[in-house]
């Protein structure tokens, strides 16, 4: 970092790469800018390692009262950039309130996720920063002649919330708002900036820093635990009923779930099951007229009755979506804030509002429910603005959810073994306030609601989840939302679901689910098949709208087992005017896959549609997809071992996840697996000899075609607990 001409630059080993970064406070009846001037360079350390820090003051005019002092932390190791202010005079105006201006020179072209809404996030890219709007949450590009990236996050704190965009003049922007009036803030996080090669380990390095440098309640996505009821497969109500669901509607869905052997891990009773008042929370139950037993009658018929493993409710962050009614009797037991327009939500100042919803937890947990989905989270300026900084508002009322949630909704488990984990979906919700303040939940949803009505939106859907996963998995495991297979694009969600790396449930009507979709995901006790992080976008296609340009959409991830790993790659047509894509897939889709196995030449990929495998190396780098209207598939990619290449449970989306380990002994490869499955490996010699569970099969009881092994799942002894299939591998 340097001083140019009042301005700061950020260089890098190949050039300048942000210049002209200006301060501008705008205050009620002027703004505050000036040149930038040195003013002292120290060193420390806290949880994200050592750094160096550089101060830079705006030159003070005679009789200006504004201090204001750019705080730039520069991490070590890996080097990340985390710039805060110091502030102290006149209060700036509520709605960008404070800007920092810049130019990023030599931009090629870049991925930015924007506010749609208040609620959720859209990809938007560019070849020039000024083309964005405003409001995005993100910045990640690379400049030109380079393949390294770039990454600029907005930063929030001490009330005010930081968004990217352009200014009225075209120029770049930092921008600080904490909508309201008369409101000082004194030490104001601004953004943070990392570069490096590896796109994918760019957000969590500026993001462990900026949560270490700010001391946020929130923590990061691997500082938590996955809630253990989103590791099986569920249903919810929502497409289904809407806000007419009825006890005996949801009943009904689960009794039809049963006969089609759906093996069903949990239940969630979405919008439409509360008491409520003009769209005002009255109470904690479940509306008698809907539930005549109440939400515990409920529980406990799904528990005891239907053994539903888990059960859950849905409600909004702020009461309801008018908040609470304050003439009710919750209402009046509990700290209320009068916000705007007669709504009232549980006050979020300095913990008041935290008995609200441990009652109400309480209340749910003595009733049987195992967990909750928070709707609404975004949804806080509409009640505080211009009364509460809304940093303040969203974080306060965060506070109060996670602390009761942890105390009601964690799980025997999690609290037998010491962690700290809730069971919770966080819902509209993809802002700072919320983000940066989720202390213990762990699942956030990734997008605006499935809505199979539209054949644009079905695409949208799958196309936005797998570029806002980017910023989600920072802060939770991805929701990619519900979905129906009884709709043409059934399967077609369901591998999005699968290469999502987050929880799967579907909200199908009585009589029309798809067994054929639904039972690949999990195995047959509803445990679900899941890769070992978020599923991302590939880095051939993180900077490329594949709902424009004509290429497929590809989304990877990885699945690791003692003794093998393996890499998946979905693909999907996402385009809203090519009815046809096309494009390759390839081992470097897969990141750490082939650098992990650095002496592995050959790369042995199962193609799901096809039921082929195709053998990668350096005389065939690639596999050729081509994809018709919401065509899709899936890809399994392992490095070849000495002639083997193990795929799992082929009659699964992911089939290596099937699997418990794999280990050589001697000749033979020994596979060990929970439970039967259409098995499936790349042998490049027949095998001298088949054995499952103990036993040798006689040739007729497997296929070797084309340098692939199948052993169908009725060769298995179905009453072991567990199973082995060992290969006698040829000399």
């Amino acid at each position: 970092m340097s001083v140019d001409h009042g301005s700061l630059q950020v260089r890098a080993s190949s050039g300048v790469v942000i210049s002209g970064m200006r301060l501008q406070v705008q205050l009620a009846a002027r703004s505050v800018s000036a040149d930038l001037e040195p003013a002292g360079e120290d060193r420390g350390s806290d949880a994200a390692g050592e750094y160096e820090l550089h101060r830079y003051r705006i030159a003070r005019a005679p009789g200006e009262q504004v201090k204001a002092t750019i705080e730039l932390r520069r991490y070590l190791k890996p080097e990340v950039l985390v710039a805060t202010l110091d502030y102290e005079g006149e209060p700036p105006v509520a709605k960008d309130g404070v800007t920092v201006g810049m130019q990023l020179i030599e931009f090629a072209r870049g991925l930015a996720l924007h506010r749609l809404k208040l609620w959720w996030l859209t990809p938007t890219f560019v070849s020039d920063p000024r083309m964005l709007s405003g409001a995005n949450q993100l910045l990640l590009w690379q400049r030109m002649g380079e393949s390294k990236y770039n990454l600029l996050v907005p930063l929030a704190g001490d009330g005010m919330v930081g968004e990217l965009g352009v200014s009225d003049f075209d120029q770049f922007r930092v921008s600080l708002s904490s909508h309201l009036a008369n409101f000082t803030p004194h030490r104001i996080p601004l953004f943070a900036y990392a570069s490096g090669k590896d796109p994918y380990q760019l957000a969590p390095t500026a993001y462990t820093a900026s949560f270490a440098a700010n001391s946020y309640y929130g923590k990061l996505r691997w500082q938590k635990t996955y809630p253990e009821v989103f590791r099986s497969l569920g249903w919810c109500s929502w497409n289904t009923y809407y806000d007419t669901v009825t006890e005996e509607k949801v009943l009904n869905s689960v009794r039809s779930l049963r006969a089609h052997n759906i093996p069903l891990g949990f239940v969630l009773v979405d919008e439409g099951w509360r008491t409520a008042n003009a769209q005002k929370l009255a109470g904690y139950d479940a509306d008698p007229a809907k539930f005549p037993h109440g939400i515990a009658g409920l529980v406990r018929t799904l528990h005891e009755e239907y053994h539903v493993p888990y059960v859950g409710v849905w409600h909004v962050f702020q009461g309801y979506w008018q908040g609470v009614d304050p003439d009710s009797e919750i209402g009046r037991d509990h700290a209320l804030f009068a916000g705007d327009n007669g709504q009232y939500l549980p006050d979020p100042r300095g913990g008041a509002g935290k008995s609200f919803y441990a009652d109400w937890y309480r209340f749910l947990k003595h009733a049987g429910v195992d967990f909750i989905k928070v709707d609404n989270q975004a949804s806080n300026p509409k009640f505080t603005d211009g009364l509460l900084p809304l940093f303040s508002s969203g974080a306060g009322e965060q506070q109060n959810v996670q602390d009761a949630a942890l105390e009601y909704m964690s799980s025997n488990a999690d609290r037998a073994e010491g962690r700290q984990c809730v069971s919770v979906i966080n819902c509209m919700e993809m802002s700072l306030e919320n983000a940066f303040n989720w202390r213990y939940s762990n699942v956030a949803r990734n997008s605006e609601d499935y809505n199979p009505d539209s054949r644009a939106d079905i695409k949208d859907h799958v196309f936005w989840n797998a570029y806002n996963s980017y910023w989600t998995a920072n802060f939770a495991f991805p929701d990619w939302d519900m979905f129906e297979t009884e709709r043409d694009d059934g399967e077609y969600q369901a591998t999005a679901r699968a290469i999502s790396g987050g929880p799967i449930y579907t909200t199908d009507s009585p009589g029309k689910e798809n067994p054929k979709y639904l039972l690949p995901l999990a195995l047959s006790n509803g445990k679900l098949l899941m890769l070992d992080g978020p599923g991302m976008a590939t880095p051939d296609v993180l900077l490329r709208d594949t709902s424009i340009e004509p290429v497929p959409l590809k989304v990877f991830g990885t699945i690791t087992r003692p003794g093998l790993k393996a890499g998946m790659v979905a693909v999907f047509n996402v385009n809203k005017s090519a009815q046809t894509v096309s494009g390759v897939v390839q081992p470097r889709d897969v990141m750490g896959l082939v650098e992990a196995e650095p002496r592995v030449e050959d790369i042995a990929v199962y193609q799901r549609s096809t039921g082929t495998v195709t053998i990668l190396n350096s005389k065939q780098s690639d596999l050729t997809v081509s994809l018709a209207e919401f065509g899709h598939d899936l890809f399994t990619f392992v490095p070849v071992d000495r002639g083997v290449a193990v795929f799992g449970s082929l009659d699964k989306y992911l089939g290596p996840s099937a699997l418990e380990s794999v280990r050589r002994q001697g000749s033979s490869v020994l596979v060990r697996l929970p439970e039967p499955g259409d098995f499936g490996a790349y042998l490049a010699k027949g095998p001298r000899a088949i054995k499952v569970d103990g036993k040798t099969l006689p040739a007729h009881a497997y296929t070797y075609s084309q340098r692939l092994l199948r052993i169908p799942k009725e060769s298995f002894e179905k009453q072991l607990a567990d199973h082995e299939v060992e290969l006698a591998l040829a000399e």
